[in-house]
């Protein structure tokens, strides 16, 4: 996640028409995407989870992605008081 608060950091102090901003962003979406395709990887050595297998992976996932919406909004919230 660091990472990504880093991108989106430097995107913001970029001026925003900038390439170097939109390659900041970019690098920050393309870590998301790869992260979600990670995390709707439901499948160990080719078998479906089940039981509480599946149960700690649904969770790790929401606690993933609760963290995202936390650094997106977050910098939401920074681009808002910088304007």
């Amino acid at each position: 996640m660091s990472f990504i608060r880093r991108m989106l950091r430097l995107a913001r102090e970029s001026d925003s028409w900038s390439p170097e901003a939109k390659g900041f962003e970019s690098n920050a979406l393309s870590t998301v995407k790869g992260m979600v395709s990670i995390w709707a990887d439901d499948t160990h050595r080719g078998e479906k989870l089940k039981g509480h297998h599946l149960n700690r992976w649904a969770k790790n996932v929401l606690k993933g992605v609760q963290e995202l919406n936390e650094v997106f909004e977050e910098d939401e919230k920074l681009k808002k008081e910088v304007k």
